[in-house]
């Protein structure tokens, strides 16, 4: 496994008030980084794939999201973009419930990003993650090796 280069912004952000968006294609590792970012916490895994996750939070106040939160201190929603007002419900949590720590992760960027952009104006940290970083890449490889690699890669 790659060592991210963004796992030690991502937990820098943690208990600041503002709600964690990690926003990326499909199978580059957003909910393996997550997870390893809350790996020593206690935390609530709601799965936007989930079609019962999905009708649970559809349309949830705030006294429906207290109850969904219950005693958690973290929240993870992960493939956000797939949960109708998914900003709204961000916004609430992070609004309301001041002493949760909300975390967002969709493989469609643009809908999670539509979605999130306006309710949570102010309120996150929004974060890319890519296949490879420049920087991974020099970790896992040695720097002399980076043009023969390139060159391989680019014919």
């Amino acid at each position: 496994m790659i060592q991210r280069t963004l796992f030690n912004t991502v937990i820098e952000k943690f208990n600041n008030g503002k709600a964690i968006v990690l926003l990326g294609p499909r199978q580059v590792g957003k909910t393996t980084l997550i997870n390893t970012c809350l790996a020593d916490k206690k935390f609530l895994f709601l799965n936007g794939d989930d079609p019962e996750i999905r009708d649970l939070l559809e349309g949830a106040g705030v006294s429906k999201l207290k109850a969904i939160l219950g005693e958690n201190k973290t929240v993870f929603i992960d493939e956000a973009q797939r949960i109708k007002d998914v900003g709204l419900i961000a916004k609430m949590i992070t609004d309301q419930f001041t002493s949760v720590q909300l975390v967002l992760s969709g493989s469609s960027a643009l809908e999670l990003n539509q979605s999130t952009q306006e309710p949570l104006t102010g309120r996150k940290y929004e974060y890319h993650l890519f296949p490879i970083s420049w920087e991974e890449l020099e970790i896992i490889t040695k720097k002399n090796q980076l043009p023969d690699l390139l060159n391989r890669i680019c014919s």
